[in-house]
């Protein structure tokens, strides 16, 4: 559940630099959207890793979009923060080793990779400058 947490607020981050031309501390933006600023410093590194946000040092420095938000689909900002299993993959851990418990097994991974497969077309299909429009 935390990925999708750290989801949500990396999007609202990229919202607020996508919505401003200049650079944004990561105070700024933490209090804009009410969260903690040291989580949200850890998903903009994310951001940065994944090349979507552009870190400036300094006195002067923050955060600004290496490219224009129309450009930045949801999908690479879910699998730029996702370090896990899907939420949904656990339900394997459900099943046993038995024959009953492989059945299971199989007709979940088979439901998990249609949910993977919506969830990428989905985010796939939005872009920050979505976002910014509703």
């Amino acid at each position: 559940m935390a990925q999708l947490k750290r989801f949500g607020l990396g999007l609202q981050a990229l919202i607020v630099l996508a919505a401003n031309d200049d650079l944004r501390s990561s105070a700024e933006i933490a209090e804009q959207i009410q969260c903690e600023p040291t989580a949200l410093r850890k998903i903009l590194a994310q951001l940065g890793d994944a090349g979507i946000v552009e870190v400036r040092q300094g006195r002067a420095g923050g955060y600004e979009l290496t490219r224009s938000p129309d450009e930045i689909t949801l999908f690479e900002v879910y699998t730029s923060l996702h370090e896990e299993q899907p939420v949904w993959d656990r339900m394997l851990d459900t099943t046993g080793s038995h024959g009953f418990g492989q059945q299971a097994n199989e007709s979940f991974r088979k439901i998990m990779a249609d949910i993977n497969t919506q969830v990428s077309k989905v985010l796939g299909d939005y872009t920050v400058a979505d976002l910014i429009k509703r």
